[in-house]
């Protein structure tokens, strides 16, 4: 609440000549004090993102932040006698930034170095034999049959360490990345289904 934009012809797709006014947005901020609406003011600016061309927003900024300037002591030699007021911090413009890496990504590929000096195999990998029948009885079966208080007391009674395993979620997440997709850890499901069924669980797509 307090802030009021006026704007002419600042929309997305417009066409600013260079004989028209370069007041395109005017910001008027409002409040029960100067520093109150010193204070939205420096936030809607803040929020502003123009790209391209040169604004007075660093400017505006630093007078908005100067103590002179809020206890209401200038004058109209206040620019003169305030030269830090065009001491401008520049923006980082992180989202340009990530959306220009993106872009580079998804036309290029990642750019991370593989961690070996190894190349990348060129022999497709083969799939082992899984049995047709259903799989082993597990703890998933437990739990669906007795319930969660079962379950528990299934796990209390086990003798020896259960394990969990997160190579799904690696492959998505933490360690791989994105670079194993749904469509190909399918395909190893049914072995794992088989071959791992006294695993405590497995983590799928999960995440911190």
């Amino acid at each position: 609440m307090g802030i009021r934009l006026d704007s002419a012809s600042a929309f997305q797709g417009a066409i600013i000549s260079p004989h028209y006014d370069s007041l395109l947005v005017k910001v008027i901020a409002s409040g029960k004090d100067l520093n109150t609406a010193a204070s939205k003011m420096s936030r809607a600016l803040a929020e502003f993102r123009v790209r391209g061309v040169k604004t007075n927003i660093p400017f505006l900024q630093n007078v908005l932040s100067n103590n002179q300037f809020l206890h209401s002591t200038v004058d109209t030699q206040f620019i003169d006698e305030n030269p830090e007021l065009f001491n401008l911090k520049p923006t980082q413009n992180r989202a340009q930034k990530l959306l220009h890496y993106l872009g580079h990504v998804m036309v290029n590929g990642p750019t991370t170095p593989i961690p070996v000096k190894a190349k990348p195999s060129s022999t497709d990998p083969v799939v082992p034999h899984v049995s047709m029948g259903d799989p082993p009885v597990g703890f998933r079966d437990v739990l669906l049959r007795d319930g969660p208080e079962g379950f528990a007391k299934a796990v209390r009674a086990h003798q020896g360490l259960l394990l969990m395993d997160t190579t799904f979620r690696d492959a998505h997440q933490s360690l791989l990345a994105t670079r194993v997709r749904t469509h190909d850890l399918k395909k190893i499901s049914p072995f794992v289904s088989h071959s791992f069924s006294n695993l405590f669980s497995l983590e799928n797509w999960g995440g911190e």
